[in-house]
């Protein structure tokens, strides 16, 4: 049996603040593997993450950044009609 591989965070992951709205930015991949992928957390624990997977950790940061501005971050944190709730 196979150890399961090591998840690799990249360092272009970080806290981001667009319009006073607090973001984190979590790219990561698993190692060995191909692609990065991107996903942002809200102040409020709310997790959003792409289906698509990136050629490299930076261009996944400036899509992370490009969609808030282009969304607004509001649209983020009072989570929209794509937004799935997770049940217990």
């Amino acid at each position: 049996m196979e150890p399961e591989p090591n998840l690799v965070i990249s360092s272009a992951s970080q806290r981001v603040v667009v319009d006073n709205v607090p973001f984190k930015v979590d790219i990561y991949k698993l190692e060995g593997g191909e692609g990065w992928s991107l996903e942002v957390v809200t102040e409020d624990g709310t997790s959003i993450v792409w289906d698509d997977l990136f050629d490299d950790d930076r261009a996944a940061f400036e899509e992370a950044l490009a969609t808030i501005q282009k969304e607004g971050p509001v649209a983020f944190v009072r989570g929209d009609e794509n937004v799935i709730p997770f049940r217990r």
